[in-house]
């Protein structure tokens, strides 16, 4: 499966990682497992992110799903070419 990551930091400064699929947010719910380290938001017509309950957590899920992990202006680019399809 084919995995995109924005990092991000929370007003209350803790680390996220949202992530998005041509396969949809659904199927990224239900590729990734998150262990007792992250903490998952997810919905419908949202994309899912992983906040981090424990230092290198996020790194662990990039490293074991492959998640390519793009620029702001690259992020906004594919999600763009990915359109609607993100969001199933």
């Amino acid at each position: 499966m084919t995995l995109y990551g924005l990092r991000g930091i929370t007003h209350g400064g803790a680390k996220v990682l949202t992530v998005m699929s041509p396969s949809g947010a659904r199927a990224v719910c239900e590729h990734i497992d998150s262990g007792d380290d992250l903490i998952v938001a997810s919905g419908d017509g949202r994309l899912t992110y992983y906040s981090e309950q424990r230092s290198g957590a996020l790194s662990r899920i990039i490293d074991e799903y492959g998640i390519m992990v793009l620029s702001k202006i690259d992020w906004d680019r594919k999600k763009t070419e990915l359109g609607e399809r993100i969001w199933r």
